[in-house]
């Protein structure tokens, strides 16, 4: 009985082919349209960006001078260049700057080429009805938003966030400034870290579908109620940590001899400014 039971108990187990639909058995690939909705695509790379240059703890370029004597050279050079209305002073501002250039890799010079670029278009913009208004000198105003935006790009390029609020400190600013400013850009690049995962789940979710602009009203929703839930939070952290305005530390000014160089140069577009000043007058 059993010899004869196991044939039976192995044909019914015998593997039997099954024929496919036609629908599986079709080649055809679809391509998924990824051309449709491009606003949270084109939103995630800016955001991207915008947490990487908050994220940088090293600028483009290290430079050797301390930096509470790049932020006095550049709040210096800025105040001369916009007192200053001749053409000569000018011109020697922009071979000092220019020599700053000089020093830099190329890959340096290409982007503060890209910045002076954007700060110039957004310049541009805010000073379009001042520009249209005024018959004369527009030449001179344009030099001079132009020789701002070259300064403000080189001390960009080689000067991180980290390095602004250390210069700040050398120069013993009230740290009640120094702390909001630093809370200020911390938050920021959490609120930037926030929007990017909140892009990267709306991407997810509408893959190769087309995203409606109405999304944009939802985003900054969230935003807002996700920054102030974060600020109270950190508010009432502060609260029980006992937070005491004066337990910041002091750091010292710091000297070597490129800072000797650079006020130098700050003492050497003084005396020319003066020097024009006197020859015109």
């Amino acid at each position: 009985m059993a010899q004869q039971i196991k044939p039976q108990i192995s044909k019914k187990n015998k593997a039997v082919p099954t024929k496919l639909p036609v629908w599986l058995m079709n080649s055809e690939r679809h391509q998924v349209q990824l051309t449709k909705g491009r606003l949270v695509q084109d939103n995630l790379t800016r955001f991207a960006t915008l947490v990487a240059f908050l994220t940088r703890i090293t600028p483009v370029y290290k430079a050797k001078n301390s930096p509470w004597v790049r932020i006095i050279e550049l709040i210096g050079l800025t105040i001369l260049i916009v007192l200053s209305s001749q053409v000569m002073f000018l011109w020697l501002i922009l071979i000092l700057l220019l020599t700053h250039l000089i020093i830099l890799p190329g890959s340096v010079i290409i982007t503060i080429t890209k910045k002076l670029v954007k700060l110039m278009a957004v310049s541009l913009l805010v000073l379009l009805p001042s520009l249209l208004l005024q018959a004369n000198n527009i030449s001179l105003l344009l030099t001079r938003v132009a020789l701002i935006m070259l300064n403000i790009s080189i001390f960009l390029s080689i000067t991180s966030w980290p390095q602004f609020i250390q210069g700040l400190e050398q120069l013993h600013l009230p740290s009640v400034i120094i702390l909001t400013l630093d809370i200020t850009m911390k938050y920021v690049y959490t609120l930037g870290v926030y929007i990017q995962e909140l892009l990267s789940s709306i991407k997810l979710r509408t893959f190769g579908q087309h995203v409606n602009r109405r999304v944009l009203g939802v985003i900054i929703g969230q935003v807002y109620l996700s920054a102030k839930k974060r600020m109270g939070d950190l508010y009432q952290a502060m609260l029980l940590r006992g937070y005491n305005n004066s337990s910041i530390a002091r750091r010292k000014l710091s000297w070597n001899k490129y800072d000797l160089i650079s006020m130098g140069e700050l003492l050497f577009a003084v005396a020319a400014y003066f020097v024009t000043q006197g020859v015109v007058a």
